[in-house]
């Protein structure tokens, strides 16, 4: 039985993690601070997201995760250029990316444990 959770910032990572987005945004920002269009480029780099990571699907998410405090966001002005916005993990985005590692983790043990016995069933016969 799955357990109820109260948080809904929680909620929503734990709701989207199969697409491995807000997983991403999450693991990235851990990493280091990072402006919007730095970040869809190394989402790009990666190769264990499901869903396109389009520009306007990137900023509705840290948008999302800025509104439920795991991200915290700042104006920074370069020398040249518009000033952008940097992105970065708050104590509760760090206590999320924690819950996510969790769930995939578990997620793989059970997948994995399916594998074993289907091949084992197969390879038996």
């Amino acid at each position: 039985m799955q357990e109820e959770i109260k948080d809904p910032a929680l909620s929503y990572v734990l709701a989207n993690i199969d697409k491995m987005l807000v997983p991403t945004l999450l693991f990235l920002l851990y990493q280091k601070p990072s402006h919007g269009y730095e970040l869809i480029q190394k989402i790009h780099e990666y190769k264990y997201h499901d869903v396109e990571a389009d520009p306007a699907t990137v900023y509705r998410n840290l948008r999302r995760m800025e509104e439920d405090g795991l991200v915290i966001s700042k104006w920074q002005t370069g020398q040249s250029g518009p000033a952008r916005r940097s992105y970065e993990l708050s104590p509760a985005g760090e206590e999320a990316l924690s819950r996510c590692v969790e769930v995939i983790d578990s997620k793989v043990q059970k997948l994995q444990t399916f594998l074993n016995d289907y091949y084992l069933e197969v390879r038996g016969k």
